[in-house]
């Protein structure tokens, strides 16, 4: 995937809050920029250690590890927090919350335990369910950025495609493409001896 077509998928999801506003580029750059802040360091700006933790889990099942890291070791989570305080609405805000929350309520209510400690089959259907309530929701006219779980999608997938780990390992994109090496013999430009 070249930038063009990175930044094409970037400004194409929409997020539903003010990032909805911003061009592919500005989004690109305003991830990178997340990305390079939370490698030094920053501490949870919203999130407790659970509400990170559960932001973890699930951003792992929506991108998990397979052969290329998965959302969990490209700090989706550290992203998400660090996008929530700093762009999202307070309504926004309190809606990814709220969302969090509801996550240990439908996973106590199934198992009668917090969303992480219940095993990942059941917290994979804990979020296909939430896929499926948000896939009605959007057929019946609603818009789905007023959704939990399309904000958690749409903030994991960005966290993921511009991290280190989503640009270079999953999508295989380089800045720069190739190498430079001056002395590589190409054959362009030599002189023939006679």
């Amino acid at each position: 995937m070249d930038r063009r077509e990175l930044l094409r998928v970037l400004g194409s999801i929409t997020a539903g809050s003010i990032l909805s506003r911003l061009a592919p580029n500005q989004l690109y750059a305003l991830g990178l920029e997340t990305h390079r802040r939370i490698a030094q360091h920053t501490p949870l700006r919203i999130f407790d250690p659970h509400q990170h933790e559960t932001v973890a889990t699930a951003a792992e099942l929506i991108i998990p590890e397979t052969d290329t890291p998965g959302a969990r070791a490209a700090a989706v989570s550290d992203f998400i927090d660090l996008i929530v305080a700093e762009w999202y609405t307070e309504e926004e805000r309190a809606r990814f919350l709220d969302g969090l929350a509801n996550l240990d309520q439908r996973s106590r209510a199934a198992l009668g335990r917090l969303f992480v400690a219940t095993p990942v089959s059941n917290q994979g259907k804990i979020l296909s369910d939430l896929e499926a309530e948000l896939s009605t929701f959007r057929a019946s006219g609603g818009k789905p950025e007023e959704r939990f779980f399309h904000q958690l999608k749409y903030l994991t997938l960005y966290g993921y495609y511009t991290s280190k780990i989503g640009l270079e390992q999953e999508l295989h994109w380089t800045a720069v493409p190739g190498r430079y090496d001056p002395c590589l013999a190409t054959g362009v430009g030599r002189r023939e001896s006679h």
